[in-house]
């Protein structure tokens, strides 16, 4: 009987080892935990208007889940070319863009949208359960979908080839001549996007913008990684850095830098910075001098 026992509980033990964890999954490189090919199960949602839906009741060729936040400065950049140049030339096509605000209150989220001129529909999803079914960390991502509901396309920050791809992909699928939706070459400029460049092999991906008045040169390095540590460098005359600090929630590095107006005979340096290994964006922006 004892023996009997023992079989079945160490059948039962390899049974429940293999049932696959959601929470188990490892994310990737981008903090995925989809891929390409996937299935999505239909799921529901509550809009900002205050009424519920199911991915499944819009019934579109295809569907783009466009995850944002109103305090991530990527997202802010993005959404203008998603809404100009995705969302409003193809709409009666047979195509959806669902705004997912992650972790934000419906007030938050209706303001942002106002400040954005969204006029796709907007889904909030404040404990990020819609967000945690395909990734973890940070926000700024497109989730593509063809008709059943299967991932065709995943984007990660605001990055120009990958957008276009985005673009593509979505022509493709909806049977439409990508010169009849093209982006005139001045917005194109606009999208383009500085990123840190990997010196270290690290695989990430780190967006480099200035917020300022000043005509300045921007460059920057992933240098190294130490423990739980990057080492990154940004072409910035360390004497001119009034402040630094690290943003954990949206997992950026703000630089407030006091602007130079004499001439400098040097060759701007790489001034070094410590960062947590999550950092997703480094931001320079303008400090007055004192009085």
């Amino acid at each position: 009987m004892i023996r009997v026992q023992t079989i079945s509980f160490f059948i039962l033990l390899f049974l429940v080892s293999s049932v696959p964890q959601a929470q188990d999954l490892s994310p990737d490189k981008r903090g995925y935990i989809v891929k390409v090919g996937d299935k999505v199960d239909d799921f529901s949602f509550k809009l900002l208007d205050g009424s519920s839906k199911k991915i499944s009741d819009y019934n579109a060729s295809v569907i783009v889940l466009n995850f944002f936040a109103s305090w991530c400065m990527v997202c802010r950049k993005e959404i203008p070319h998603i809404e100009k140049e995705v969302w409003q030339p193809m709409k009666d096509r047979g195509l959806l863009v669902l705004g997912v605000d992650y972790k934000e209150k419906s007030e938050i989220s209706t303001k942002f949208v106002d400040e954005m001129d969204i006029t796709y529909p907007v889904a909030l999803d404040e404990k990020g359960k819609i967000f945690n079914r395909f990734a973890r960390g940070g926000v700024t991502r497109n989730i593509v979908l063809d008709q059943n509901l299967y991932i065709i396309y995943l984007t990660r920050l605001f990055d120009l080839k990958e957008f276009e791809g985005m673009k593509n992909i979505i022509h493709k699928e909806l049977d439409i001549n990508a010169d009849t939706t093209e982006s005139n070459e001045g917005e194109r400029k606009e999208m383009n996007q500085i990123f840190l460049k990997d010196m270290a092999d690290t695989g990430k991906k780190i967006a480099l913008q200035y917020q300022g008045q000043h005509k300045i040169h921007l460059e920057g390095r992933i240098k190294a990684i130490k423990r739980n540590k990057l080492e990154i460098g940004v072409s910035l005359f360390d004497e001119d850095i009034v402040s630094t600090k690290y943003d954990k929630k949206t997992k950026t590095l703000r630089i407030g830098y006091r602007h130079y107006k004499g001439v400098r005979i040097a060759i701007l340096p790489m001034t070094q910075f410590k960062v947590p290994k999550d950092i997703e964006q480094v931001v320079v922006y303008d400090v007055e001098k004192d009085k």
